[in-house]
C-alpha cells in the first residue's frame, strides 16, 4: 500500500462486503467501508506484513462495521434496514432440485435468515461467521476480540439459539 492513497476495487468490495454482512444495511456498508478504508489508510505504519494484507483489511473492516453497529442512531434504523443487503443464505437452487426440494428450502432459508434477525448482532456474526462462512473458533475469536475459548462458547451458544428458533417454527435441524 505505501502512501498511495487508493485502494484497489477487490480492497473495497472486501470492505464493503464485510460491513454489508454486519450491518445488513447498503448505505450503512458504504459508509462503514469508506470508515474501514480511511482507518486502514491511516494506519498503513501498523501492518508488520506478518498476515495477509487482506486478512489485517478484513480485522479493520469487521470492527468498523461492528462499531457502527453500536452507534445508537444506527439502532433506531436497523429493523428498516434488515430486509435488504447481500445474504449469504440466498443461494440459487440447482437445476437438479424438484420444485418440493426448492420449496422446502426456501422455507428453511427464509426460516433461519428469520431467526438470524432475532439474534444479538454478536451472536449473529459468531453463527454466520463459524457455521456458515466456515471461520476456525481461533480467527473468530480475533474477529471478536475475545479469546478461542469465549468465540466456541458464543458459536455454541449462537447454534444452540438457532436450533431452538428453527425448531419452534416446525423445521427439524439436521445433525451435525
Amino acid at each position: 500500500m505505501g502512501n498511495d492513497p487508493r485502494f484497489s476495487a477487490d480492497e473495497w468490495r472486501l470492505a464493503y462486503r464485510v460491513a454489508l454482512r454486519i450491518l445488513k444495511a447498503p448505505d450503512q456498508a458504504e459508509d462503514a467501508a469508506q470508515d474501514a478504508l480511511l482507518r486502514a489508510y491511516r494506519a498503513r505504519d501498523a501492518f508488520s506484513g506478518k498476515a495477509r494484507f487482506e486478512s489485517w483489511l478484513y480485522r479493520i473492516a469487521f470492527t468498523t462495521a461492528l462499531s457502527h453497529l453500536r452507534r445508537p442512531h444506527y439502532r433506531a434504523h436497523y429493523k428498516a434496514a434488515n430486509d435488504g443487503g447481500e445474504d449469504a443464505l440466498a443461494r440459487l437452487p440447482s437445476n437438479e432440485e424438484t420444485p418440493a426440494e426448492i420449496a422446502s428450502a426456501s422455507e428453511v432459508a427464509t426460516c433461519v435468515e428469520g431467526c438470524l434477525d432475532t439474534m444479538r448482532p454478536l451472536d449473529r456474526i459468531a453463527f454466520t461467521e463459524r457455521f456458515i462462512h466456515g471461520t476456525s473458533e481461533r480467527e473468530l475469536g480475533q474477529l471478536l476480540g475475545v479469546s478461542t475459548n469465549a468465540a466456541k462458547q458464543r458459536a455454541f451458544r449462537a447454534r444452540r439459539t438457532m436450533r431452538a428458533c428453527v425448531s419452534s417454527a416446525g423445521i427439524t435441524p439436521g445433525e451435525r
